[in-house]
C-alpha cells in the first residue's frame, strides 16, 4: 500500500502536465487562429490601402486625359457637353478606355453631381442614379472616398469570394489658372477587381495557420513525448521496486528458514553420526540376517547425512573465492567422477570445449555442475536413448560479454508448472528429493555474479545454462 501511494504521488504532477498539454492545445489553438486572423487584416488593410492610392493615381490622370482630350476639343467644337451624344459619348468613352488600358480596372463610372451616371466602361449602367451613400456624398464635396463592397467579415477572404473596391474621386475643372482647384464638376467612380490580390492574402493567412498549427502539434508532440516517457520510467522504477521488496522479504523469509533448518540440522548431525558408528560396528561383528539389516542403516544413514548436508549448505552458504580458472578443465573433471555412472546408465556424452577462464570459485561450481549433470542423469532414468550435451560458448545478453556452459538432455525437460517455481527452496517433482538443488546452484552462481537461465534443450528434454563473467584478454 505504501509503494502505491507512492507511486500515486509521483504520477500526480505528470496527470497535471497531462492536463495542461490538452488545455494548453486548445489555448494555442484558439491563439492561432486570432493571430492568423489578425495578421490577415492587417495584411488586408494595407493591400486596400494600396489599391486607394492606386485609384487616386489613376482619377487623377483620368482627370487630365478627359479635361485636355475631351472636354477642351468638345467646347471648341460644340460649345458644351453633351455626353449622351452619340459622337461626344465616343470620344469620352476612346478617352476613359485608352486611359485605363493595362491597368487592372473593372469598371469606370463618371457621376453627375446629382448621382446620375452620365458615363460608364459598362452600358448597362448609364443613366442609372447611384445610392445616396456617404462615399458619394464626400466626392461631391470634394472630397476622395474609397470602400469594400460588399464589407468584409473577421474571417471571411477566401478564393470564393467576389469582392470589389470601390474609390470615388471628384473631378474639377484643370483649365482653371489659379491655385484653387475649384469645385468638383463631376465624380469619378473607379471599381477594381481585388479578388486576385484577397487571394493572395488569403493563402498567406492560411499558410500562416498551417504553419502555426504545425509548430503547435510539434511543440504538443514533444511535451506529450516528455510525459509518456516520464510515466514509462515511473512504471518501471515501480516494478523495479516491487521486485526489489519481494526479494527483500524472500531474502528475510530465507534467513529465518535457514536460521531454523541450521539448528534443526546441527542437532541431527551428531546423533545421526552415533548411530551411523554404531551400525558399522554391528555390521562387522554380525552374520547373516542381522549385518544386512546393519548395513542398511549404514545406508539410510549415510543417506540422510547427505540430506542434512544439503539443508546446511542452502542455510550457510560458503563465500566464493573467486578466481581465474578454465571451464573445461573443471568439466573434464566432473565427467572423468561421473564416468562409472553414465556407463551404467549407458548415457551418451558429448562435450564440446572451449579454453576460455572464468572468475569462479572452483570447488563450489564443481559442486554446481556436479549437481546439474546428476539431475539430468536421474531425469532420463528408464529412457532408451539417453543423450547429454555439454557445451562451452561465449555470447552477450544484458548488454554484457558471458562466458557460459550448457547442459542439454534428451529428458522429459521442466514442466510448466516447475519451472513457475524452478528456484523455491523445498519444492521438487521427485519423490525422494529435498527439493534445495537448483536453490543451492541459485546461490552459488549468483554469488559468482553469474546468471542461470532453464530451457529446452534441442532434443526436447531441459537445458540449463549456466553464464559467469569471463577474464578479460583471455
Amino acid at each position: 500500500m505504501a509503494a502505491i501511494a507512492l507511486d500515486n504521488q509521483g504520477r500526480r504532477p505528470f496527470e497535471l502536465v497531462r492536463y495542461f498539454t490538452v488545455t494548453s492545445l486548445v489555448v494555442i489553438l484558439l491563439f492561432t487562429l486570432v493571430i492568423s486572423s489578425l495578421v490577415g487584416m492587417r495584411t488586408s488593410e494595407l493591400v486596400l490601402h494600396r489599391k486607394e492610392q492606386y485609384a487616386l493615381l489613376l482619377a487623377e490622370n483620368l482627370n487630365h486625359q478627359v479635361m485636355v482630350r475631351f472636354v477642351l476639343p468638345v467646347t471648341r467644337t460644340f460649345g458644351a457637353i453633351a455626353a449622351g451624344q452619340p459622337q461626344q459619348a465616343a470620344l469620352l468613352d476612346s478617352v476613359v478606355r485608352n486611359t485605363i488600358h493595362s491597368f487592372q480596372v473593372k469598371r469606370v463610372n463618371i457621376l453627375d453631381l446629382h448621382g446620375n451616371i452620365i458615363y460608364s466602361t459598362s452600358p448597362e449602367y448609364i443613366g442609372r442614379v447611384a445610392k445616396d451613400s456617404e462615399a458619394f456624398q464626400r466626392a461631391a464635396a470634394g472630397h476622395n472616398a474609397s470602400y469594400l463592397e460588399p464589407p468584409r467579415g473577421f474571417y471571411d477572404f477566401g478564393p470564393d469570394q467576389k469582392r470589389v473596391f470601390k474609390t470615388l474621386s471628384p473631378m474639377r475643372d484643370e483649365r482653371m489658372a489659379t491655385s484653387e482647384l475649384g469645385e468638383p464638376k463631376a465624380v469619378f467612380e473607379i471599381t477594381l477587381d481585388i479578388y486576385d490580390d484577397f487571394k493572395e492574402v488569403w493563402s498567406s493567412q492560411l499558410m500562416l495557420a498551417v504553419a502555426l498549427l504545425m509548430l503547435m502539434a510539434f511543440l504538443f508532440f514533444i511535451l506529450r513525448s516528455i510525459v509518456n516517457r516520464g510515466y514509462r520510467i515511473m512504471d518501471k522504477r515501480a516494478v523495479e521496486r516491487r521486485l526489489l521488496e519481494e526479494q527483500l522479504n524472500q531474502s528475510e523469509r530465507l534467513a529465518a528458514l535457514g536460521r531454523m533448518v541450521a539448528g534443526v540440522a546441527h542437532e541431527i548431525r551428531n546423533p545421526l553420526g552415533i548411530v551411523r558408528s554404531t551400525a558399522e560396528l554391528l555390521s562387522s561383528r554380525s552374520e547373516g540376517g542381522q549385518k544386512k539389516l546393519a548395513q542398511v542403516i549404514v545406508e539410510e544413514s549415510t543417506r540422510l547425512n547427505g540430506v542434512v548436508s544439503e539443508f546446511l549448505d542452502f542455510a550457510r552458504p560458503q563465500k566464493a573465492d573467486l578466481k581465474a580458472a578454465r571451464l573445461d578443465e573443471l568439466v573434464r573433471r566432473l565427467l572423468a567422477f561421473m564416468e562409472n555412472s553414465l556407463i551404467n546408465e549407458q548415457v551418451q556424452v558429448s562435450f564440446t570445449p572451449r579454453p576460455d577462464k572464468a572468475l569462479q570459485d572452483v570447488e563450489q561450481m564443481y559442486r554446481v555442475f556436479l549437481n546439474i549433470a546428476t539431475n539430468a542423469v536421474q531425469a532420463m532414468a528408464g529412457q532408451q536413448d539417453k543423450r547429454l550435451d555439454i557445451t562451452i560458448k561465449k555470447e552477450s545478453f544484458d548488454e554484457r560479454l558471458w562466458l557460459s556452459v550448457v547442459f542439454d538432455d534428451s529428458g522429459p525437460g521442466f514442466p510448466e508448472s516447475y519451472t513457475m517455481r524452478m528456484f523455491e527452496p523445498f519444492y521438487t517433482t521427485k519423490e525422494n528429493g529435498t527439493g534445495l538443488g537448483l536453490s543451492i546452484v541459485k546461490t552459488v552462481v549468483e554469488a559468482h555474479g553469474g546468471r542461470i537461465r532453464l530451457g529446452k534443450s534441442p532434443y526436447g528434454g531441459g537445458q540449463v545454462c549456466i553464464s559467469l563473467r569471463p577474464v578479460d584478454g583471455i
